[in-house]
């Protein structure tokens, strides 16, 4: 089993220090929705998001991340097995569970909506089935409450590693990767795991978590 929790995402509803900028209020009319029910996006709010969080509008608002990845990762040949889980914690200290059975949609509209009615009833269910749930944690609280085995950190900042020897072999491996487009976690990650780089540049995370995927499909034979 390979676990995947997603660090620091950049996904939450606009704040509301930035309920009264016409761009947001413009987004959120064409939305239809409330400014409070609706995802913060840099493609639409980064005047916003300056003026309020200076230095930030490359890094905040960013689902488009989130979206990208859950493509990727749920449609891997890993997850089709049954063998990935894919959690995402957010700067908030929000962590959304992802069941390896949810279809994400294509549309990123669609998928905004998806969340932005996570963030209202918490859970998304087909019948019995609960695709996808948010609780309250932090990253340091979620890790060590689940018992995660052999803990793995992404960092670009550290020492180079061949992915190999950052995924490990081990049966059962989690890995950390930031959710972030820009910068470094924000949240306390000492002491939960040994720290790996896999390139001398930055890299998306949805490039990361792919390289860590298909590596642990190749070392323990799920392909050949």
């Amino acid at each position: 089993m390979l676990n995947i929790i997603i660090a620091d995402a950049e996904l939450e509803l606009v704040p509301k220090e930035l309920w009264n900028f016409p761009d947001a209020l413009s987004y959120s009319r064409r939305r239809s929705k409330k400014l409070s029910e609706v995802l913060l996006d840099s493609n639409y709010m980064h005047r916003a998001i300056e003026s309020v969080f200076p230095g930030e509008s490359t890094r905040r608002g960013r689902p488009d991340i989130i979206h990208t990845l859950l493509l990727s990762s749920q449609e891997s040949i890993l997850n089709k097995a049954g063998m990935l889980r894919v959690f995402i914690h957010t700067r908030e200290n929000k962590v959304i569970i992802v069941h390896w059975q949810t279809r994400i949609p294509r549309s990123f509209n669609r998928f905004a909506g998806l969340v932005e009615d996570l963030f209202y009833k918490r859970k998304i269910q087909n019948d019995d089935l609960v695709l996808l749930e948010m609780i309250d944690s932090t990253i340091r609280d979620f890790v060590t409450s689940r018992g995660f085995k052999n803990i793995r950190i992404f960092s670009p900042d550290d020492k180079i590693s061949s992915v190999s020897d950052a995924v490990g072999s081990q049966d059962e491996t989690t890995l950390i990767i930031g959710g972030f487009s820009e910068g470094t976690f924000r949240s306390d990650l000492d002491g939960l795991g040994d720290r790996y780089s896999i390139y001398p540049e930055e890299l998306t995370i949805w490039t990361v978590t792919m390289e860590a995927i298909c590596t642990y499909e190749r070392i323990h034979r799920i392909i050949t």
